[in-house]
């Protein structure tokens, strides 16, 4: 991956501080989630040093991967630009590096990616729709910090504002009140950020500070077109994103070292596997699950259908036939901080790769936003029952918390109620992308793209400005989904589904080509108590005591969540709230500061407990 720092001076005829620069080199080496010794870095200075662009990757140096930063103008004297992500065509790369309109053009510009670019006069950083590659920023000790890692970003700031001379790492600040979705939801539904004074840009922005100033600069979302009512319009109206989404797969051609799919019996993986099919693209396939659970059974379905012949699949370990073995939660909770900085819950699996692999992989994330986004749970489109969807997201175990995270809570779903008005169906949708995507996708995909080249195609900026333009309401029938399917690989939208039938299945069919279509594609669910197996959701006693301890142990979470409904929810067997579990004990370890190292010399606290056995249940 491509870490970026930007660094501006409020007062341009003032130079950057030489020991800033040289505690961001060094805080990179530090709080960067990569192996030790993998980093790479460069750096672009304006020529009286108040605009500096650092770049670092850990990337191997290759042929077709780029450089972390390429000049603008001849030599660089102009300036220097450098993106995370990728681009779906690497001839586009000379367009970003000329443009007028920085913006608009990352959003004609297909692939997955975020941008940092350095002139003598400032910065421009750039968000896609998705926003799935971030920018972090903030104003402190006279500079303007840009990062696309937020602790790198915050303790920039923080090391510049101690001075030379102080120790580091500096000790972050952080901002516990907007915490509160953290435990709701597991993870932001604001533009804040775990650090003090550090916010995250939102999607379809430019950052633009030129001589000192910084000015937010936002671009429009495509306005969607009506639900279409004829079998014509449906094939009309999703070319366009069928064609995007084969383009957006080009770059694996690339790849001689393989290219990998991870994929499941549901839909999203499924479209990823019938545009490569589509694509002419070879690929193996990897899933997870026991034998008998419906990802796996129907995983070997579809690779039979499409020709795959490399599938594979790994079971949990299994202790015995009543329990299986999991990793211990302090490891892994230490683990997905790094990755994710503490804006995620440890209930989520994140990787954290030893060295970076060259070959492609590829997986389904984000294709909710095909089906509706939000929409997506939803039996019906009434605006009752939308309404209560809204006060779910943005008010989620209110009885559980204090009044002053309650009320942080009203006035956010009082601020999105008001953007929802009057189409409730486009403004859940929307809802969906700035935060479901914007501030849930970020620290997964962070971590797949440290160890691997990661594609994901429903992210692609021009997949995603498509399935925009389409209606909320059709999307949310899943009948674009499976239109896409059938277009693509049409034996795989005969296939039977996991967990539930497609939506538009629900509807009353007087075809008799149509019912008999249906009865070959129902739902397929695990049969067995250990085929639908989800430790996660079932912890056992031995599992949450530690994580009950600290929890108890760190008063802050008691400013979100009151103390007896805490002790509650952690002594429950079987717990009925095992999501808020994973969540208190996430920012639980996250405020000790033990995934930070003590210093630039020594290590993070790593260690390995045994694996704790969780009965199945």
């Amino acid at each position: 991956m491509r870490f970026y720092l930007a660094l501006a001076t409020a007062d341009p005829r003032a130079p950057i501080p030489p020991h800033t620069l040289e505690s961001a080199r060094r805080l990179a080496d530090l709080v960067l989630p990569v192996p030790e010794g993998s980093l790479r870095h460069t750096t672009w200075s304006a020529p009286n040093d108040n605009v500096a662009l650092l770049a670092w990757t850990n990337e191997p140096d290759h042929s077709w991967l780029p450089d972390p930063l390429v000049p603008v103008g001849h030599g660089g004297d102009s300036g220097a630009l450098g993106y995370p992500g990728y681009l779906a065509d690497a001839r586009d790369l000379q367009r970003l590096c000329t443009a007028t309109d920085l913006g608009a053009t990352v959003d004609a510009t297909a692939g997955s990616f975020g941008v940092f670019r350095a002139v003598p006069g400032g910065i421009d950083a750039v968000t896609s729709i998705t926003r799935t590659d971030p920018v972090y920023h903030c104003q402190r000790a006279g500079l303007h910090v840009v990062g696309n890692r937020a602790v790198l970003t915050h303790l920039t700031a923080r090391a510049a504002e101690e001075g030379e001379g102080a120790p580091l790492p500096p000790t972050p600040e952080y901002d516990i009140a907007p915490m509160h979705m953290l435990v709701r939801q597991g993870y932001y539904m604001s533009d804040d950020t775990p650090f003090a004074g550090l916010s995250t840009l939102p999607e379809l922005a430019t950052l633009r500070i030129r001589d000192g100033h910084a000015a937010v600069l936002r671009r429009e979302l495509p306005q969607p077109a009506p639900a279409p009512v004829t079998p014509r319009q449906r094939r009309r109206q999703v070319e366009r994103l069928a064609d995007a989404l084969l383009a957006s797969v080009d770059p694996v051609r690339e790849h001689s070292e393989g290219i990998s799919l991870s994929l499941t019996g549901g839909r999203d993986s499924r479209l990823v596997a019938a545009t490569l099919h589509a694509a002419g693209i070879p690929f193996r396939a990897t899933t997870r699950g026991f034998a008998d659970h419906p990802d796996v059974v129907l995983a070997r379905r579809i690779c039979a259908e499409l020709g795959v012949e490399d599938h594979r699949v790994t079971e949990p370990q299994r202790d015995g036939s009543d329990s299986v073995l999991v990793e211990h939660p302090f490891p892994r909770t230490l683990r997905l901080i790094r990755m994710t900085e503490g804006m995620n819950s440890a209930f989520e699996q994140v990787i954290s790769p030893p060295s970076f692999l060259l070959e492609a992989r590829l997986s389904g994330s984000g294709g909710e936003a095909l089906r509706g986004g939000w929409l997506n749970d939803q039996r019906d489109l009434r605006r009752d029952s939308l309404l209560k969807r809204l006060r779910t997201i943005t008010l989620a175990q209110s009885a559980l918390m204090t009044p002053e995270a309650n009320a942080r809570a009203h006035e956010l779903f009082q601020q999105f109620h008001a953007m929802c008005e009057p189409d409730f169906p486009l403004g859940l949708d929307r809802l969906f992308l700035k935060f479901r995507s914007g501030r849930w996708l970020p620290g997964s995909r962070t971590a797949t793209l440290i160890g691997y080249c990661m594609y994901h195609p429903f992210l692609d900026h021009r997949v995603r400005w498509e399935a925009m333009s389409l209606s909320p309401t059709w999307r949310w029938s899943e009948g674009v989904v499976h239109e896409l399917i059938a277009q693509l690989a049409p034996p795989l939208a005969r296939m039977p589904v996991a967990d539930r039938p497609w939506r538009f299945d629900h509807r009353r069919v007087y075809n008799p080509l149509h019912r008999i279509a249906r009865r070959s594609r129902p739902a397929l669910r695990a049969r067995t108590t250990v085929g639908g197996f989800d430790w996660r959701r079932k912890l056992g006693p031995e599992y949450v005591a530690p994580m009950r301890e600290r929890v108890l142990d760190t008063p802050e979470l008691f400013r979100l969540m009151d103390r007896s409904e805490a002790e509650r929810i952690l002594t429950e067997d079987p717990p009925t709230r095992p999501n808020q579990i994973w969540n208190l004990y996430t920012i639980a370890l996250l405020l000790s500061d033990e995934w930070l190292p003590a210093s630039v010399t020594a290590p993070a606290t790593d260690p390995r407990p045994d694996p704790v056995r969780v009965p199945i249940r």
